[in-house]
C-alpha cells in the first residue's frame, strides 16, 4: 500500500492549496453506500503508465453505475499526470474517484502521493503471501474488472494477511482455484510456460496484468490464461503477483512454505521488459 498523507488534492474542479479542505457530504452517497467507482495509476516521473487503459476500466465502471464523467477520459488523464507531477516524486500513486455524489451531480476527486514501492531486496528474495478466506466474487455476482469504493473483501484479505505476517494474500475463486492477490494479480511460470487465471475467477483485469501478457512471448514464454490451483503456487519454477505498484514481485512462500523457486530469473526478466515498456510509452525516462 502507499505510504504517508496525500500531499495532492483536486476537488471541486480545482487542485487544492495547502490548508484548503476537501469537504465530503455526509449524504454523499459513495459515503453511505459505497457507490463510486476508482482507478488507481503509478506516475512515473510526472507521467502516468497507460493511463488510457485505467481510465477506460473507470468509463466502464462509471456506466456500469450510470454516473455521468464530468470530464472527458483525455482531460482526467491530464489531471492525474498534474497530480503525479505535483507531487515531486519520481514514483507517485494517483487515485481518480468517481462518487454519486448528494444525487445533482457525480463527484471527481483525484489525490496523489508519493509511491512507498518495493525495495531492491523485496524484488531479490521476493515475499511472503497466505492464502486468505474472503474469496473473489464470481463475475456473475459482481464485474471484477471494475474497482468500486466497495472494497471490503480485499481490504479484509489484505487485514488477514498482514495479521498473519504476510506482504500480500492470494484469494481464491469460488471453485477453490487461484483467483488473485488481494490487491494484485497472480502469475506461475513452469517450464517456459507462463499461467495466470482466467477473468472467469473474478481475478481483477489489472493493466500490469495485461502488460505482462504482451510482453511474456517476446521473452521466449508460451502464454495461458487458465485453472491455477493453490498448491501449484509452490511447485512452479517460479510465481509472482503484478499489479500498478508492485510491477512483478516474486513470492518465496505461501502459507509458510517456501516456493520451488530460490532465484527468480523469469520475474526479473518480465520486470525489466515491463520497465522498458514503460520508458518506450514515455512513462518512464
Amino acid at each position: 500500500m502507499s505510504a504517508g498523507p496525500f500531499n495532492v488534492v483536486y476537488f471541486g474542479d480545482r487542485f487544492l492549496v495547502p490548508g484548503d479542505e476537501a469537504k465530503v457530504s455526509a449524504t454523499d452517497r459513495g459515503y453511505l453506500v459505497g457507490e463510486g467507482i476508482f482507478a488507481s495509476m503509478r506516475g512515473y516521473g510526472g507521467v502516468c503508465f497507460r493511463a488510457e487503459r485505467h481510465l477506460a476500466i473507470f468509463a466502464r465502471g462509471a456506466a456500469m453505475f450510470d454516473l455521468t464523467l464530468p470530464h472527458s477520459c483525455n482531460e482526467i488523464g491530464r489531471l492525474a499526470d498534474e497530480a503525479a507531477k505535483r507531487t515531486g516524486a519520481a514514483d507517485a500513486y494517483v487515485r481518480v474517484t468517481l462518487t454519486r455524489g448528494e444525487g445533482a451531480a457525480p463527484i471527481l476527486s483525484i489525490v496523489a502521493r508519493p509511491f512507498d514501492v518495493p525495495t531492491d531486496d523485496d524484488f531479490a528474495r521476493g515475499i511472503a503471501a497466505v492464502t486468505v478466506g474472503p474469496r473473489r466474487f464470481p463475475p456473475a455476482c459482481l464485474d471484477g474488472t471494475i474497482k468500486t469504493t466497495s472494497y471490503a473483501p480485499q481490504l479484509l484479505a489484505r487485514r488477514e494477511a498482514a495479521a498473519r505476517g504476510a506482504r500480500e494474500g492470494v484469494q481464491l475463486a469460488i471453485d477453490g482455484s487461484v483467483a488473485c492477490g488481494a490487491m494484485s494479480n497472480v502469475f506461475v511460470v513452469s517450464r517456459d510456460v507462463l499461467s495466470t487465471p482466467p477473468l472467469s475467477t473474478g481475478c481483477r483485469a489489472g493493466v500490469t496484468r495485461d502488460a505482462i501478457l504482451e510482453i511474456a512471448p517476446k521473452l521466449g514464454l508460451g502464454v495461458r490464461e487458465e485453472t491455477v490451483e493453490p498448491a501449484t503456487l509452490l511447485e512452479a519454477d517460479e510465481a509472482f503477483f503484478t499489479s500498478t505498484r508492485v510491477e512483478c514481485l516474486p513470492i518465496a512462500s505461501i502459507d509458510g512454505r517456501a516456493t520451488r523457486a530460490r532465484a527468480f530469473p523469469r520475474t526479473t526478466a518480465l520486470r525489466a521488459a515491463l520497465r522498458e515498456l514503460i520508458r518506450h510509452e514515455g512513462a518512464l525516462r
